[in-house]
């Protein structure tokens, strides 16, 4: 008991550390806005880079608050509810929710499903933010090139695999990618903003339905 509960002070710790950066950079913005619209003089460029900051800030908290909440249900639901869903229809509507994100960064999103896959008996909610989970970090750290999902089925087993030609992951930070609010020392996934949890949920999400996570990635 004690030990869980110097862990839940610690991620309280962490999310308001988290949380007070983009929250202070929102306000001071905001506050410099309303000071500069009194201003005659204030050209429209300027306002717009202002606000332009403080509505990234405003999604990154959104992104937070999203994150925190599927944590939420991933360590404490006990909804054991589960669906027959179809794979290829699940494989098809993570390609049609994603293809556009992709394409705005020039990248190729392609989906190789193999015949007769059928169906698996999981909770929908769960299966579809694991996946999406991946599919949206392999967009996040890819520059150019393309993503691909794959779906295959091998001794009654159904895999997902989502390959990108991203930047890769060191041997030392594939041992650490699925903590919390782990991200690698790597300078190129400064670029690339984020709340640093989404790969922590989607290994909850994975115990809670039974999955198996496997990562092969070389710099």
């Amino acid at each position: 008991e004690k030990s869980l509960e110097e862990e839940r002070d610690e991620f309280v710790s962490v999310v308001s550390h988290e949380l007070r950066t983009p929250i202070t950079i929102a306000e001071g913005t905001i506050s410099n806005i309303q000071a500069m619209v009194e201003k005659p003089n204030i050209s429209k460029d300027i306002l717009r880079e202002s606000l332009a900051i403080a509505h990234e800030q405003v999604i990154f908290l959104a992104s937070m608050v999203n994150d925190l909440s599927a944590l939420s249900r991933a360590e404490n639901s006990d909804d054991k509810n589960a669906d027959d869903i179809d794979v290829q229809e699940l494989a098809h509507d993570l390609l049609v929710r994603y293809n556009d994100e992709a394409r705005k960064k020039k990248l190729k999103l392609d989906l190789e499903v193999e015949p007769n896959v059928g169906i698996i008996h999981v909770n929908r909610l769960y299966i579809e933010e694991l996946l999406q989970n991946f599919v949206t970090n392999a967009i996040k750290y890819t520059k150019q090139g393309g993503i691909t999902i794959t779906v295959d089925k091998k001794n009654g087993q159904v895999k997902f695999h989502i390959k990108d030609t991203g930047i890769g992951i060191s041997k030392a930070d594939q041992t650490r990618i699925f903590e919390k609010f782990f991200r690698s020392e790597d300078y190129r996934t400064r670029e690339s903003s984020g709340t640093d949890l989404e790969l922590y949920i989607t290994a909850k999400l994975a115990k809670k339905i039974g999955a198996i996570i496997t990562v092969d990635s070389k710099l």
